[in-house]
């Protein structure tokens, strides 16, 4: 029987700059929340006098939704950077702390500008932006966990 391990992850990095940059900024510290999100679209065949009406699913979209620290006046603030850049394409990766057993993803997103200021006496946040992705994103190093399972069916296989 195979054993799966929930993945623990907490940590990790997001790295962002203009489309074509290199190298991307990393941005990790001020994150406080970011998932790369998939939504369902479905196509809806109307009914007949023969049949009911029916949905056919289709290629989800993406959105990166992300939730962040404002950082105005940093050297590399990512608040100024999706305000200089409202609407821009830019690549992306969001990678583990611990890219040999944990998926990585990567791709490209529409940034828009956040909002300034919030309450007094706390820090000043940006919750729940969400910038689209042209194309679904890019998933990168395979799963350690994918191939113990694959190994486990095997061994199974034989010893039967």
């Amino acid at each position: 029987m195979a054993v799966y391990t929930i993945n623990p992850n907490n940590a990790g990095t997001i790295a962002i700059a203009l489309t074509g940059i290199t190298p991307l900024v990393e941005y990790g510290c001020q994150i406080t929340n970011v998932v790369l999100e998939p939504t369902q679209n479905l196509t809806t065949t109307p009914g007949t006098y023969c049949g009911a009406p029916y949905d056919t699913p289709g290629l989800s979209s993406w959105a990166m939704v992300i939730s962040f620290l404002q950082d105005w006046g940093n050297t590399v603030s990512l608040s100024e950077f999706v305000f200089t850049n409202d609407g821009a394409l830019c690549d992306f990766d969001f990678t583990s702390s611990n890219p040999a057993t944990v998926p990585s993803m990567s791709g490209s997103c529409y940034v828009t500008a956040t909002a300034f200021g919030g309450d007094p006496g706390a820090a000043w946040q940006v919750t729940t932006q969400r910038w689209p992705l042209p194309e679904p994103p890019t998933l990168t190093d395979a799963v350690v966990l994918a191939a113990t399972a694959t190994k486990s069916k095997k061994s199974e296989t034989v010893d039967a």
